[in-house]
């Protein structure tokens, strides 16, 4: 019997605190090839994470920084390594549960991978209580459903699939809920008035390599992005000072208005494949792009294809 590491990818939001915890509990309750799962992260919670497992008493994932040669974990959320823990390269990866692309993927041996187009990967672990025939428990319901309202923008995103709406709609009825409301109420609890422009831009960003530079691409989601706007000289230091200390070529920043349904967007250090792949041109003010609120969908996708 081996203790596996279960986690989500670095600087985690609430689909990667949330898969990690409540498929480590599946896994458990299952005794899933006779082995104990750890729930774990690679950040600092999320408010809104922090929140839930407190009001549910629930432990928080431990906080790890890197994985020891041949420890077995599972990713969830992510599987590309420069966004996963220090010392992957030396792991046992036993499965992957994502929604993401693959960049860059080997293993030395087979392993589980559910990978599925939908717009969380907490509607992936929701389909999985089904394939192993188990009820999840209305706290389990609750984790699950409010990391799908908040990583598909309460279903507004691009990325969120009809089968996303059902599985909602599913663990809305369970709860006794109406899944948007329950969303939003989830991502209100939020301290977005007082967010440095530091935590703007580091909260939630990945690292991708586009061609042969490393980039940055970040999103900040609020329901007013007045306040953000008028920080924009103190956004792009912290921006620089970001890029710098992760040793990255460039950075993209969004900075997602969920009411009114778009973005503006910031660039820093070369990114010149960036404002090619998504048709636009840096300006001091950022370029606000209607619509853009996915970064999967409609930021990164366009800036690696340009980048081929």
């Amino acid at each position: 019997m081996s203790n596996v590491l279960v986690f989500g990818h670095q600087n985690p939001d609430n689909d990667a605190i949330m898969s990690a915890v409540v498929l480590s509990q599946l896994l458990n309750q299952v005794n899933y090839n006779g082995d104990t799962y750890q729930a774990c992260c690679l950040g600092p919670l999320p408010a809104e994470s922090a929140k839930l497992l407190a009001d549910a008493g629930i432990d928080e994932p431990q906080l790890i920084e890197s994985v020891e040669e041949g420890q077995k974990v599972v990713l969830t959320d992510h599987n590309e390594a420069g966004q996963s823990v220090a010392g992957l390269e030396g792991a046992q990866i036993v499965g992957v549960v994502d929604h993401h692309r693959f960049g860059g993927f080997t293993t030395a041996a087979p392993l589980h991978i559910i990978a599925l187009p939908w717009g969380s990967s907490c509607s992936i672990v929701a389909k999985l209580f089904d394939v192993l025939g188990v009820v999840p428990t209305d706290t389990q319901a609750k984790l699950l459903l409010s990391a799908m309202m908040t990583d598909t923008l309460m279903l507004k995103s691009p990325t969120a699939t009809d089968i996303d709406a059902a599985i909602a709609a599913k663990l809305g009825e369970q709860l006794g809920v109406d899944p948007v409301k329950f969303g939003m109420e989830v991502f209100l609890t939020r301290p977005s008035g007082s967010f440095t422009a530091e935590q703007m831009v580091g909260n939630d960003i990945k690292q991708f390599e586009v061609g042969d530079k490393k980039l940055l691409i970040g999103q900040y989601e609020t329901v007013d992005k007045t306040r953000a706007l008028g920080m924009i000289p103190e956004i792009r230091e912290a921006m620089r000072a970001y890029q710098a200390e992760k040793g990255a070529d460039g950075i993209v920043l969004c900075l997602t208005d969920i009411m009114e349904e778009g973005s503006q967007v910031l660039f820093e250090g070369e990114t010149a494949v960036a404002q090619k792949g998504l048709g636009v041109a840096d300006v001091a003010e950022g370029v606000w792009m209607p619509g853009v609120l996915s970064r999967k969908k409609q930021v990164a996708a366009p800036i690696l294809a340009a980048a081929e």
